[in-house]
């Protein structure tokens, strides 16, 4: 068992990673047979672009991305501890999408019955509210490419994913969302959380297998559990991306010509099975 945990928090505790999700993820991973704890804090973040894919080293290791022209992806030199901006200019459909790794990265999934637990959180601040897309969450490998969502506000349908979406249609709420590949997406919860600009926000969720069949995924904003769950039933479902294997994909894109920004403080990953 190999739990690596790369920033210890000090200060304000609305800053740190949820209580509530990952002492369950470090208390799953005493007892499971194998899993990790992965974190970038974007200490360090350095790399380049070349023809609309940049590869860059962080704390947490590699990243890869699409960028179109015009879009950024750097350290934001006005926060201390490791602050990542990102932004697209004012060019319509303009978007930019990073993963850590490489294109074939993986790095768990949730199958329905299995055991275990897989968490995700994420530390993030829209600069503005704009007519945007925004996701923030896992997505089968590979999708860290041009048009992961569409010129027309809709996430790629052939590809899986399970996170949190910003939609054009609704730019002002950050939804909690799933999908598996060539089926409906899911909306589990739909104007979770209105989004004021240059506002810091937590957004998680925690798979727990040993979880009532109720609330088998718990979703979580700045700590708090929310009320609405994804059920063992859902899981089972044609519907939810069960099995498949996941990577960390975040990512935006403009709409109507409006330049968009999000920075990103943190994102961590647990899982263990």
């Amino acid at each position: 068992m190999d739990i690596a945990q790369n920033v210890n928090y000090q200060g304000l505790a609305t800053k740190w990673p949820s209580i509530a999700i990952w002492n369950r993820v470090e208390q799953a991973a005493r007892g499971s047979q194998g899993g990790f704890i992965w974190e970038d804090n974007f200490l360090g973040f350095n790399g380049s672009v070349t023809s609309n894919v940049g590869t860059y080293s962080s704390q947490g290791g590699g990243w890869v991305s699409y960028e179109d022209t015009g879009a950024v992806v750097a350290p934001l030199a006005t926060e201390v501890g490791g602050v990542l901006k990102m932004t697209t200019d004012a060019t319509d459909n303009d978007e930019l999408w990073l993963s850590p790794g490489t294109a074939t990265s993986v790095m768990a999934k949730i199958t329905s019955g299995d055991s275990g637990v897989l968490a995700f959180e994420c530390r993030v601040r829209p600069s503005q509210i704009v007519t945007q897309n925004a996701f923030f969450g896992f997505s089968e490998e590979g999708c860290a490419v041009a048009d992961t969502i569409t010129d027309s506000d809709v996430m790629i349908t052939t590809k899986d994913w399970i996170g949190f979406r910003v939609n054009a249609d609704d730019d002002a709420y950050m939804d909690f969302t799933y999908q598996k590949a060539s089926q409906t997406a899911q909306i589990v919860i739909d104007d979770m959380k209105l989004l004021v600009a240059d506002t810091w926000y937590k957004f998680g969720f925690l798979y727990d297998a040993s979880a009532p069949t109720a609330k088998r995924i718990r979703v979580f904003v700045d700590g708090v559990e929310q009320s609405t769950y994804v059920t063992a039933t859902n899981i089972a479902a044609a519907t939810f991306p069960s099995g498949e294997e996941l990577n960390v994909l975040m990512g935006l894109k403009n709409n109507a010509g409006a330049a968009t920004r999000w920075d990103c403080d943190w994102i961590k990953v647990g899982f263990a099975y």
